[in-house]
């Protein structure tokens, strides 16, 4: 082979070199902060594409130590907006860039088949956010198209305990059981005659795990601390914004319920009005009451104070201001010192959160970023934003954010 061909291979031998230097390393880090537990197994010669849910920040480290190979990951192209971090990414695994859209992305398509030709390894997480419930999250249709395109055995993982281990909305994490297991191994004559339907189905169902289900203690202080990062609406009282955690309560400062989250990832309390047992169960009530409000013309349903940049590939991104940030039924407003910018929601196409505080609004060919503070609710923003647009679509339980 030529050396420009080489030059022009996705896959490379440094790759898999770099993965084995680093993954000692982290499989030490995960046995001793969340007791990992992991059993090695070998990947077919010819490549393979692989599925897993999304708990934790390291997931693609946790799924890499269970192959013998080198993996490449499908990672957002926000993940290049950080000029160190996403060059070294680029020259040590070689992700593969995708863009934050309900669409297809034609470039991230070519690639995986590019990297499939060369007998790679293409792991991707459908849900493309990390969930903050526990509950598997959206995983688009397109993904079954996808791997019926690549051809190459299908394997389905889950992480099991990642998301007790290392809640998204919350700062420590916490010892209890965390594993990685392989739930389906499908040669690609077993699943090229499924109707799509049929894939599509067994993919959720296999990528499916509850944490809840668990029945062991995950230890580790302040619990609750940060939960208002995800619950903005008192059950009992109804009001919002009251919200806020200490510790290993949650607590409201209007009516104050005060609920304790137990290392059983429970709810406790001695409020007989509150019903939930389960963080989810919360999670998909406060869903229910947003989706059931009336938006009505010109009312501000949020507002906040934030701050903006303007993300930008492999530089630093550029600090645009504090503000006020104005949530509204056909638009977002920001008002910084004497410039004020409006963002109407036919001109924007994806609302999303990065990490554990921050919100990208995607609209024409820009991105503005948003951040508040450490416990700064950016949910609420995301998944009105969605149900306001899926019901001016005339979609009832359409796609949410996340």
């Amino acid at each position: 082979m030529s050396k420009t061909n080489k030059n022009q291979r996705w896959t490379k031998k440094r790759h898999y070199i770099i993965t084995r230097i680093l993954l000692p390393f982290f499989l030490l880090f995960f046995k001793l902060k969340y007791k990992l537990k992991i059993e090695k197994e070998k990947l077919p010669k010819e490549g393979s594409i692989i599925l897993c849910n999304h708990t934790m920040t390291l997931d693609p480290a946790l799924i890499g130590l269970k192959f013998n190979k080198n993996l490449y990951y499908m990672a957002s192209k926000d993940l290049f907006q950080k000029r160190f971090i996403g060059k070294a990414l680029d020259f040590l695994v070689k992700p593969i860039p995708k863009e934050k859209s309900n669409k297809g992305d034609m470039a991230a398509i070519k690639t995986c088949l590019k990297v499939a030709k060369e007998n790679g390894n293409i792991c991707i997480f459908p849900e493309g956010n990390r969930t903050f419930s526990g509950k598997l999250g959206n995983v688009d249709f397109s993904i079954v198209k996808l791997i019926k395109l690549v051809k190459k055995p299908l394997i389905i993982c889950n992480v099991i305990g990642g998301y007790a281990s290392d809640p998204r909305w919350g700062k420590k994490g916490r010892k209890g059981r965390l594993e990685i297991v392989t739930k389906k191994i499908l040669q690609y004559e077993e699943y090229k005659d499924l109707s799509n339907e049929e894939l599509y189905d067994l993919i959720i169902s296999n990528l499916q795990s509850n944490d809840y289900e668990l029945g062991i203690p995950f230890k580790g202080k302040n619990r609750a601390e940060y939960l208002e990062r995800i619950l903005h609406i008192c059950p009992v009282c109804k009001k919002e914004h009251t919200l806020y955690s200490l510790n290993n309560h949650i607590k409201c400062k209007y009516c104050n319920l005060e609920v304790e989250y137990t290392k059983n990832l429970t709810f406790k309390t001695s409020n007989s009005d509150f019903k939930f047992k389960y963080l989810n169960e919360w999670y998909d009530y406060q869903i229910d009451v947003l989706k059931n409000r009336e938006y009505l013309d010109g009312n501000i349903i949020y507002q906040d104070e934030i701050e903006m940049y303007e993300p930008q590939l492999f530089k630093k991104k550029k600090y645009i201001g504090k503000g006020t940030m104005t949530l509204y039924n056909d638009c977002f407003k920001f008002v910084f010192d004497n410039e004020k910018i409006t963002l109407l929601f036919k001109d924007i196409y994806v609302v999303t959160l990065l990490g554990k505080k921050k919100m990208n609004i995607y609209y024409q060919d820009k991105v503005l970023q948003l951040f508040k503070d450490e416990r700064t609710n950016l949910i609420k923003y995301m998944h009105t934003f969605y149900i306001i647009k899926n019901r001016k679509d005339g979609i009832e339980d359409g796609f949410i954010g996340i």
